[in-house]
């Protein structure tokens, strides 16, 4: 491996949060649909409160704004960012179950030291697992659910827009449905675990994968709708190796 995928590099650096709360260590972590619905992902609906505060801290920790040492106190950064301090509150807690903050013995909140190796880990194990997954699933799929998701990623891939929710909404549902399908909860339950350690890399910040991964999840949806499960798992496969060049090439770019 090239210095450029140098598993050393750090994707964010440490930042304290005084929480000001009484919420307890060890928060539970929230299901993948859990989360999406209190981040106000429902399909009706657009992007609540919560789900602003998370997109901001996100950019915040990305972009290295929230700083190795400093200290950043709940009310100064529900200002910084102009929200009330229950929407951050809630989106702190979505970060501390995704464990990008993590909370230490003084009841404060860090933002974690996240490495690529740590990020390249999991992917590695979601592409064995999901690509699994996928092979289980297919021939598996309720009838008409192929053709509904078809319709939805053409129309988005028409309005040629990387910060559209659909996107999202159609990753969890495509993914939902290998999970949902593939007859073993166990390794469900594995799947979606992991997949909230990456949630963090969303199509609204890298951009340029907006048209690639409709076109990936059109052929996950083919196989899995014919049954092949051979290239339902060589689908998933790709897909999953293409989010990781995205997110390296986003960690180290």
């Amino acid at each position: 491996m090239n210095a450029r995928h140098d598993m050393s590099a750090t994707a964010s650096v440490p930042a304290e949060i005084d929480t000001e709360t009484d919420t307890p260590a060890g928060l539970e972590a929230l299901s993948l649909d859990a989360a999406a619905q209190s981040a106000g992902l429902a399909e009706a609906g657009g992007p609540s409160l919560g789900l602003q505060a998370y997109e901001a801290l996100v950019d915040l920790i990305l972009s290295r704004e929230l700083k190795q040492g400093e200290a950043v106190q709940e009310r100064a950064l529900a200002g910084r960012l102009g929200i009330s301090r229950t929407p951050l509150r809630e989106a702190m807690h979505r970060l501390e179950g995704e464990r990008v903050l993590e909370r230490k013995g003084n009841g404060r909140l860090y933002v974690r030291l996240v490495t690529v190796q740590e990020i390249m880990e999991v992917l590695h194990v979601r592409r064995l697992l999901e690509s699994d997954a996928a092979a289980r699933a297919a021939g598996k799929l309720p009838a008409g659910v192929a053709t509904e998701l078809r319709a939805r990623i053409d129309a988005l891939m028409q309005r040629d827009d990387a910060a559209d929710p659909e996107h999202q909404r159609l990753d969890g549902r495509l993914h939902g449905l290998i999970t949902d399908h593939c007859d073993n909860q166990l390794l469900a339950g594995m799947i979606l675990e992991l997949r909230r350690k990456t949630r963090m890399f969303s199509l609204k910040r890298m951009d340029n994968r907006a048209h690639p991964t409709c076109l990936e999840h059109l052929a996950i949806l083919e196989a899995l709708e014919q049954g092949d499960g051979v290239a339902a798992a060589a689908a998933t496969a790709r897909h999953i190796d293409n989010i990781r060049q995205a997110i390296i090439d986003k960690l180290l770019g």
